[in-house]
């Protein structure tokens, strides 16, 4: 062990073991109170007990030794969250430790908006409407660059094993306004790919968007609704429809992702159409979680019948 790293050991291992370690170490001879003096068992023990500690930064533990090197890097390259920012340096990042990767959360993070384009206003009109809610390319959030770069990157990793590609596309704005109770979170409960932080408190007052004491008394207007819930790439980039479906049909193949995730945790739809095209792309695809949103009027029935045909 390098004896000038600084080791962060859990209240839950320090508080159970200080006491006992007090005891052994004045009847230990001293290479039993060395890492490699402990029993396997003890030593596996505390590994597990720091990825488990939600304050304790496993990165730099990682240059301790060579033994908290390897089971740390299999737990810190099992799940990674991946924005469009950290996709140039993916690939070196992962070069060594491609085998270890097991799930991937592609967050696609739209820019932040402020109060006077949470609710659109009504009446606006088409051209209007899609200037205030459209989802399309940003400097910050650059959708087609990110997934074309993506599945180069991906297309590249040999067909071993599985993998787990979920996809998000949300604003952190999202939970500002109207919907504060909305959560942005990877798919495994106990897993350290942190979410991107949010504003939203519980105990704020904030009576324009209709939540009291952290409770909901008015409900969202319409226009609120259509900001969230806004199909992706829907006016832009592509000014038709086959011209998208062509764009996603040149993407590389990737056989390496096995399962897809869409979860209803993101608000922004994909249409069905766009869905069948992307999901051709993953020739070894084995399980898709779609989780789509229920559409209300006309719209859910042409809806229902675009998933029927993709479901067939």
């Amino acid at each position: 062990m390098n004896p000038s790293t600084a080791v962060c050991i859990p209240e839950s291992i320090t508080n159970s073991w200080c006491i006992r370690t007090t005891i052994m170490s004045s009847i230990l001879p001293y290479k039993t109170q060395r890492w490699d003096g402990l029993p396997g068992e003890i030593r596996l023990l505390i590994l597990e007990a720091l990825v488990q500690d939600g304050d304790c930064k496993l990165a730099p533990l990682a240059t301790v030794c060579r033994e908290w090197q390897v089971e740390l890097e299999r737990h810190n390259f099992a799940r990674i969250r991946l924005t469009p920012s950290r996709l140039a340096g993916f690939r070196s990042m992962v070069h060594r430790n491609r085998t270890l990767v097991g799930y991937i959360w592609f967050c696609l993070e739209l820019d932040d908006y402020d109060c006077t384009k949470c609710a659109p206003g009504e009446g606006l009109s088409p051209e209007e409407l899609a200037e205030e809610v459209g989802i399309s390319d940003t400097d910050k959030c650059p959708i087609t660059a990110s997934f074309q770069d993506l599945f180069s990157i991906l297309s590249t990793w040999d067909p071993n094993g599985e993998l787990i590609l979920d996809i998000s596309i949300y604003s952190p704005s999202d939970s500002e306004h109207w919907f504060r109770y909305l959560t942005f979170l990877p798919d495994h409960p106990s897993q350290r790919v942190l979410p991107p932080p949010t504003k939203a408190s519980d105990d704020d007052d904030d009576a324009r968007h209709g939540w009291v004491a952290g409770s909901r008394h008015a409900a969202p207007p319409y226009m609120a609704f259509i900001k969230v819930f806004h199909g992706i790439m829907e006016e832009w980039p592509f000014d038709s429809d086959d011209a998208e479906f062509e764009w996603w049909d040149q993407l590389p193949s990737v056989p390496a992702v096995t399962s897809l995730l869409l979860r209803q945790q993101n608000r922004r739809r994909w249409r069905p159409d766009v869905l069948a095209h992307m999901f051709a792309r993953f020739p070894r695809l084995q399980e898709v979680h779609y989780e789509p949103w229920r559409e209300w009027g006309t719209l859910e029935r042409k809806t229902d019948k675009c998933e029927l045909s993709l479901s067939i």
